[in-house]
């Protein structure tokens, strides 16, 4: 405790020793991190300068933006995909020179084409491959740009931006791996754990079928956002593990159960809620005795705990247990209904085969999960076959409008610059450029592009400071990095807080770019003073360019991927080739569930309608996919073939256009194939209706009146939602 004497307050040593250990202790991650920042920026620097190399920025900016990741795995697969994309994108460079060496006018207007091309292409891809696209669009910039005055340095600046580039990577991804490395795989398997406590979690809730639909929503986004995470540190781990990346066919695997069991999860609620609307309650009774065995398994962990590799173990051999049994006691369960009215058979073999089949699922989830966890390679096939890699499809409305706002913000900065005749407007093409490409894929780019420019102006204070006050009285390079050091450091620290991460990585970048260390020294008020004002105006047109065209959080773009879900159902589901539909249909209606969180929770196009339409094309959508690989592997009936056309087309026909008409036509066909295969269940060949694994009519007919159900669901848009608006109708 502090001592007094009079008036003075006196600290006590031993309570400031305790609290320096307590921030020691709670932020020490942190300053490692920041420390490991520093390091491989001065080594960066130091390299380029003893290669004597004229101006060592794009390295010290290479190391920055790398580093912003506090994983080894992280910053060696951005490093790999940040160096294919600045090779091509100096390739671009001197191409460009080529075609236009003294025509400014068309080599700007080709710039700013090629820039859209790949941001269109970073906002189209996923994963890393978006970064690779975003670094040859603003890399042509940072080569092309400077040489556009005198066409004949572009292969020196070409070749020293590559070797700068190199040696960011390099000391970036030595100083990641080898001093106190965090490994992408420790926090993957901690990231799975959690994951899987979760999602048993949704499983046991949607098994009791009580969860409210806006509870249900936000339960299935939060599992969608976690399973994109893991996706995310997947492409990671395997630059880092060679055994995880020998296992990278298992972790795939494991990301596949995942989407096919949360949708026959989210199914059964959905089903269950709609049984209880119903006047006969038999069915229903009969499935909860089927659901509780399955739930009663479900391990539950103490508050705020994960499950363990042995509960997860345990689960899987109740799981092994339970689907050997299902069929027995579906088939008694069947059995003490027959005397039930049609329609409760029907729900009940609805129920009946998605909670089969979810188990099913639920089991390969879980034995992916331990062998990940407890074999060195896992070599055992899959139980259906599946393709390797996950097929998706972005959003070409988004894509192209991303495109478009990057080429129409260059294309402005640049006509600024011809106009105005700033010799220093280079600066604010290249920076617009930067900021255009890189903020296109991140989720509230006008916002990122805001605190982008907050941390610029910082740096370009902190900058002059640093070139004007403090440089010039350095001598030699210990010196120089000494008082780097706490600079980047700064900037690094303030990027591992999430409030203030977009902040400290553009205090770190412009810190490095604007400071333009140069081999020799140079000292340059004016070039500065000028480099910085058009920074900040390039970055400023960038996000004015986000705010205004196209905004992403604008109703138009909502429209643009709700028009791709309902043709993913009316095109994909009822039409496309069956062999890897079922991944691709399940992917794509992760993104787009992820996409509708980033909407307002109310208004025009607000999260709540979105993730309305994400659960009616997952049902309904899930639902033909079945129906068409059921009736595969069945002897149908005569006829079948035409009445299945006709039930897609009319399906096909209400996710085009969703109206009264069109949604009475869907569900007049599907009551007339439920009543094409009512005259063949007599003859199943003696497995009970909806038993699983009897691929015969009776099965196809409960699949048939789960759709039913779905389209008659009042809690989903396909009745009260005009196409285009969002006006209800009675």
């Amino acid at each position: 405790m502090a001592k007094t004497s009079g008036s003075t307050l006196t600290p006590d040593p031993a309570s400031l020793a305790n609290a320096v250990w307590s921030y020691w202790q709670a932020d020490r991650g942190r300053l490692a991190h920041a420390s490991k920042t520093a390091l491989a920026v001065v080594l960066s620097m130091w390299l380029s300068m003893r290669l004597e190399l004229s101006s060592p920025r794009t390295a010290m900016v290479s190391a920055v933006i790398l580093m912003m990741h506090q994983h080894s795995g992280m910053v060696l697969a951005r490093g790999f995909y940040r160096a294919l994309g600045m090779l091509v994108g100096n390739l671009a460079a001197l191409l460009l020179f080529f075609a236009f060496p003294q025509e400014r006018v068309l080599f700007l207007l080709c710039l700013s084409v090629w820039t859209g091309l790949c941001v269109c292409g970073a906002a189209y891809y996923r994963n890393y491959q978006s970064y690779g696209f975003v670094l040859a669009g603003y890399a042509t910039c940072i080569a092309a740009v400077p040489s556009i005055n005198s066409p004949y340095a572009i292969f020196d600046n070409v070749i020293v931006s590559l070797s700068e580039v190199s040696i960011g990577i390099l000391c970036a991804g030595l100083v990641s791996a080898l001093i106190f490395p965090q490994r992408v795989a420790t926090m993957m398997m901690a990231a799975g754990q959690q994951h899987i406590t979760t999602f048993i979690g949704f499983i046991r809730e949607a098994l009791r079928g009580r969860q409210a639909p806006s509870a249900l929503g936000l339960s299935h986004l939060r599992l969608m956002a976690e399973r994109a995470q893991l996706e995310n540190l997947r492409s990671a781990v395997v630059f880092e593990d060679p055994e995880l990346r020998a296992n990278n066919d298992l972790m795939v695997r494991l990301n596949h159960d995942f989407l096919d069991a949360i949708a026959r999860f989210h199914s059964i609620h959905q089903l269950r809620s709609r049984i209880e609307k119903a006047e006969d309650h038999s069915s229903g009774s009969a499935l909860d005795v089927l659901f509780d065995s399955l739930s009663r398994i479900l391990p539950l962990p103490s508050d705020g705990a994960k499950l363990s590799l042995a509960e997860v173990g345990g689960l899987h051999a109740s799981l092994l247990a339970l689907k050997s049994e299902l069929p027995g006691r579906i088939a008694s369960a069947s059995a003490a209904l027959s005397n039930a009215p049609p329609p409760a058979s029907d729900r009940f073999a609805a129920g009946a085969a998605a909670l089969y089949e979810a188990t099913a699922d639920l089991l390969s989830y879980t034995e992916h999960y331990i062998a990940l966890r407890t074999t060195r390679t896992f070599v055992a096939e899959p139980p259906r076959k599946r393709p390797r890699r996950l097929l998706y499809s972005g959003n070409r409305a988004f894509a192209l409008a991303s495109g478009l706002r990057a080429a129409i913000a260059i294309l402005a900065c640049s006509w600024l610059w011809i106009a105005s005749g700033w010799n220093g407007g280079s600066s604010a093409v290249i920076a617009a450029a930067i900021a255009i490409a890189l903020y296109s894929v991140m989720p509230q780019p006008t916002a990122v592009a805001r605190q982008m420019l907050i941390g610029c102006a910082a740096a370009w204070l902190a900058g002059l400071f640093f070139n004007f006050f403090i440089l010039p009285r350095l001598d030699g390079f210990l010196l120089l990095a000494v008082w780097i050091v706490p600079f980047i450091m700064a900037g690094s620290y303030l990027g591992t807080f999430p409030k203030t991460a977009t902040i400290g990585l553009g205090f770190g970048i412009y810190f490095s770019f604007l400071s333009n260390l140069t081999n020799p020294t140079v000292y340059n008020p004016t070039s500065y003073l000028d480099a910085g004002l058009a920074t900040l105006l390039g970055i400023a047109i960038a996000s004015l360019a986000f705010a205004t065209i196209v905004p992403q959080g604008g109703h138009w773009l909502a429209e643009r991927y709700l028009q791709q879900l309902r043709k993913l159902v009316a095109k994909e589901a009822c039409h496309g080739a069956l062999d890897g539909l079922r991944l691709t249909f399940e992917s794509n209606i992760r993104d787009f569930v992820q996409y509708a969180g980033t909407r307002p929770v109310t208004g025009r196009a607000s999260q709540a309608e979105l993730l309305e339409w994400s659960f009616a094309a997952l049902e309904i959508g899930l639902g033909v996919i079945n129906i068409r690989e059921a009736a595969t592997r069945s002897v149908m009936p005569a006829g079948w073939e035409k009445q299945q056309d006709n039930m897609l087309a009319a399906i096909s026909a209400l996710f085009l256009a969703p109206s009264p008409q069109t949604h009475e036509f869907a569900l007049r066909a599907v009551e007339s194939a439920i009543e094409q295969t009512a005259e063949t269940t007599g003859n199943t060949g003696g497995a009970e209706p909806g038993t699983p694994g009897s691929r015969q009519p009776s099965q196809i007919r409960a699949l048939l009146h789960f759709v039913r159900l779905s389209l008659l669901d009042d809690a989903l848009p396909l009745v009260s939602v005009l196409p285009g608006t969002g006006a209800k109708v009675a």
